[in-house]
């Protein structure tokens, strides 16, 4: 299912967490819940609205810069299909595609090949030549991933359901090995969230930004502390000085000198 925790701030998603949509003017990003390092996988994502989505693959490195108006495909972790526009995005450089426009009703096929480096889009099971390039950063962790501009909607199908046009290889399902709590199943809607928040007694040390994982990061060159490894990565520049940041490097106290750049 997509990830409620691991989302853009205005996206909605639904609560069986297999649709997504976005009422807001800004450019909102979901990443689904499991994790892709070797072999073959498939899903599908039924098109409701047929406006402006990227939707594909993306590591954990990839970032959510929803104001900015980057989501998947808008860099070196992630790439993307654009059936609005017809076109594939990788590292914020688009390039046509041969399918036509897509419309609402038809189903948007991914297929990734892990151990073959290389990611197929098809549009109701006509493929497009592989894609190869997404794999010159990203070697494994790979997830279900998509960016939404305003009023579009989707619904994805992680293997719940019978596929609409599975590929002819051999693959697996996402369903068959994601084993989620039974708290991590919960979507809430995001007034009860913020609602949790402000009850939620913060521990010590928390990030400053998500207020869950501890704070360990430290942002170079200008020093500043109170992030977590998570957001770290998801920052161009430093939110308490606006300073670009050049490397992110565990806090000394931590006793490690391991660089994250």
């Amino acid at each position: 299912m997509l990830n409620s925790n691991d989302v853009s701030e205005y996206l909605k998603i639904s609560a069986d967490g297999l649709e997504a949509r976005c009422d807001a003017s800004s450019f909102e990003s979901v990443r689904c819940t499991f994790q892709v390092n070797s072999g073959v996988w498939y899903y599908e994502v039924t098109i409701v609205t047929a406006g402006v989505m990227q939707i594909g693959w993306a590591t954990k490195n990839s970032k959510f810069l929803n104001h900015d108006g980057y989501g998947i495909g808008d860099d070196e972790y992630s790439m993307a299909y654009d059936g609005c526009r017809q076109l594939i995005w990788y590292n914020a450089h688009s390039r046509p595609h041969k399918h036509p426009c897509w419309k609402a009703g038809d189903v948007l096929g991914l297929l990734l090949e892990v151990d073959k480096q290389q990611l197929v889009f098809l549009l109701n099971g006509n493929s497009l030549p592989p894609n190869k390039e997404l794999f010159t950063h990203a070697k494994s962790g790979f997830f279900a991933a998509a960016s939404f501009m305003s009023y579009q909607q989707c619904e994805f199908n992680f293997g719940a359901k019978p596929f609409r046009y599975p590929p002819k290889v051999a693959f697996k399902k996402f369903n068959d090995y994601g084993k989620l709590s039974s708290d991590e199943k919960v979507i809430l809607p995001r007034y009860r969230k913020m609602a949790l928040l402000q009850k939620k007694t913060l521990l010590e040390g928390s990030c400053t930004l998500c207020c869950d994982k501890q704070a360990s990061m430290v942002l170079l060159p200008c020093q500043h502390k109170g992030f977590c490894d998570t957001c770290a990565l998801q920052l161009e520049r430093c939110p308490m000085c606006r300073d670009p940041i050049q490397e992110r490097k565990l806090d000394p106290e931590e006793n490690t000198n391991t660089l994250c750049v």
